[in-house]
């Protein structure tokens, strides 16, 4: 099962900065001192919580590795959990995936706010395939985050991810073949302005109750996280 939590990241989490660890301080630290730093902050520590909360562990245990394109999983954790993160202005989504026994997957998860619509029409024709630059902005974005998910799943490159078609656009859950191999993805609720996206890496009959390959169907659950749920006593 995938749980996606939604965070508001102008929020204040009490104790936030200690719960970093030294890279994500260095990167904070890039940030100019103002909002994105504390939404940068905030977002990490939040992730570190809820790791560690599914981990059933102490958040300073949640050590992060990161895979060939920069995609960061929790350290020993392989065989347990997936996890993802994806930021957009004063939001986060950030997704864990308990994995079951013989389960190899990942899962990503996107949120992007809903550009111009001459914005959207240049990075379509520039970065899409043929057949999805003629739609406004809205679509343009659905499509995005859409892909970008896929990309994460895989922990692959962003240009092979955006050349992969989209699907339909029915909410989901629909099944993306692309250069990085096969996914299902789902479309999420999203707050005004902004539009998101969960993906899961595998195949199978993921609308059903079992899968062709023996996984799980995939049915990504969203909740809202106020911060204030959130504390390293709790996690």
């Amino acid at each position: 099962m995938t749980d996606v939590w939604l965070i508001r990241t102008d929020a204040d989490l009490p104790g936030a900065w200690q719960l970093l660890d030294e890279d994500e301080r260095a990167r904070a630290a890039r940030h100019p001192d103002g909002p994105g730093r504390h939404r940068f902050v905030t977002a990490h520590a939040a992730a570190r919580l809820l790791t560690a909360r599914a981990a059933d562990l102490p958040p300073d245990r949640i050590r992060w590795r990161r895979g060939p394109h920069g995609r960061p999983e929790p350290e020993g954790l392989q065989g347990e959990l997936s996890v993802n993160l994806s930021t957009a202005g004063p939001w986060a989504l950030f997704a864990v995936h308990h994995l079951a026994a013989g389960e190899r997957l990942g899962v990503g998860v996107d949120l992007e706010p809903v550009p111009s619509a001459p914005a959207a029409a240049r990075l379509a024709a520039r970065y899409y395939p043929d057949g999805e630059t003629a739609h406004d902005a809205e679509e343009f974005t659905r499509r995005w985050t859409r892909k970008e998910a896929y990309t994460k799943a895989h922990g692959g490159r962003l240009a092979d991810g955006l050349r992969t078609h989209a699907g339909p656009p029915a909410p989901g859950p629909h099944r993306l073949d692309g250069p990085l191999g096969p996914c299902t993805v789902h479309d999420l609720p999203a707050p005004p302005g902004y539009r998101a996206a969960a993906a899961r890496t595998g195949t199978g009959d993921e609308t059903g109750d079992e899968t062709g390959d023996g996984t799980r169907p995939y049915r990504p659950r969203l909740h809202p996280c106020p911060v204030t749920d959130l504390s390293p006593q709790r996690a």
